[in-house]
């Protein structure tokens, strides 16, 4: 039994001397993990808004598709843009080998059309797409009456 004893009394004096990290350290290494997880996402966050503000800048809008084929497209961006295709319900629109926008290259605030077919029939369903060189698009569905 004394024996037995021996061993308790070693692993309580083993168990004793074996130490952990401080609380000073371990309070550190927690501030440290919560900075760089703050700098990961604040880095995450800046890239995502940089990316959404640069976008901003360049934008077009579909004014309106006529029945008898023109499409008016506004820039409400804050760049000057050069128009580049049309699509019809996903088909390229070409005269030739290039889409005639009247004009090319619009300025803030200025509208281009295009003529993209028509006339139109009533209840006929179209699907407008319109980009620019820098891959800015707008799409419209419309419906004629």
């Amino acid at each position: 039994m004394r024996r037995e004893e021996r061993k308790k009394l070693n692993y309580r004096k083993l168990r004793r001397n074996v130490k952990a990290i401080s609380p000073v350290i371990s309070v550190l290494l927690m501030i440290a993990v919560a900075v760089a997880a703050a700098l990961v996402t604040y880095a995450w966050v800046m890239g995502y808004l940089g990316f959404t503000t640069t976008k901003v800048g360049k934008a077009i809008q579909i004014q309106s598709i006529a029945q008898n084929g023109m499409v008016y497209v506004q820039n409400v961006g804050d760049a000057t843009l050069n128009m580049a295709d049309a699509y019809l319900d996903g088909v390229k629109v070409s005269d030739g080998v290039t889409v005639v926008f009247s004009p090319v290259t619009i300025a803030p605030g200025e509208t281009s059309s295009i003529n993209v077919g028509g006339p139109f029939a009533g209840g006929q369903t179209v699907v407008v797409k319109v980009t620019t060189e820098d891959g800015t698009f707008a799409e419209l569905t419309k419906t004629f009456p």
